[in-house]
């Protein structure tokens, strides 16, 4: 007779787990789901700090974090001298403009000569220079007059200049008055005459002075200024 041997004991209360061939292997408790979601925000969290700080420092770590600013020139240092010359001296003052006053008048280029007065006529020498009293015009308050001494005025008689009294007419204060205009070189003048508007002032080869028509290149009508004593 077979004896058939008893089934062993089951444990009592409920067991959980899967059934099957694999019901007595040990498996690890399932994890709650709303714990790989906190892992995973925690790290995009970590790697969006990261990529922040790497941002702020230009994105390379071997770049200054800011550019070098060029020097700026300094507009004083790069102003041209107010003579405008490239020397370092001074700049050659502006030559005098005629006007009423006292004047010494001296040719284009020779300032070591002056107009002078010998006997009863004027010319250019370098000796004796005569201080002229420069005055409004006799004949025109826009032209000037050139007194000499107390009495005598320069006119010209006969194309020639010279010295006179007034004898208070027409004729002589329209002699005796001369128009400035722009000589040839800068800060000349030329002395054009009031009643023979075609001619202007001229010291000839002889170093004499009269009125004659400019021709040519006109050398000779182109006067410079000096203060007078």
């Amino acid at each position: 007779m077979t004896h058939q041997v008893p089934d062993p004991p089951r444990p009592g209360g409920t067991v959980y787990g899967r059934g099957g061939a694999g019901a007595g292997e040990d498996v690890p408790a399932r994890l709650p789901r709303a714990v790989p979601i906190t892992v995973g925000i925690g790290i995009v969290a970590v790697l969006a700090l990261g990529y922040a700080a790497w941002s702020s420092t230009g994105g390379d770590g071997d770049e200054p974090s800011a550019a070098v600013a060029a020097p700026v020139s300094s507009a004083a240092g790069s102003r041209a001298p107010a003579g405008g010359g490239a020397g370092t001296g001074s700049p050659s003052p502006a030559p005098a403009s005629l006007a009423t006053g006292t004047w010494l008048l001296s040719p284009l280029g020779d300032l070591d000569t002056y107009l002078t007065v010998n006997g009863d006529f004027a010319k250019m020498s370098p000796a004796d220079p005569v201080t002229l009293t420069v005055v409004t015009g006799l004949a025109d308050d826009t032209c000037f007059s050139f007194r000499v001494d107390e009495d005598r005025y320069l006119r010209h008689f006969d194309y020639r200049l010279r010295a006179d009294e007034s004898d208070d007419s027409d004729l002589f204060r329209a002699d005796a008055t001369f128009c400035q205009e722009a000589g040839a070189g800068a800060g000349t003048v030329r002395l054009r005459s009031k009643n023979y508007p075609d001619y202007a002032l001229h010291r000839r080869d002889d170093d004499s002075l009269h009125i004659d028509k400019p021709a040519g290149a006109a050398d000779g009508f182109s006067f410079m200024v000096q203060p007078g004593g």
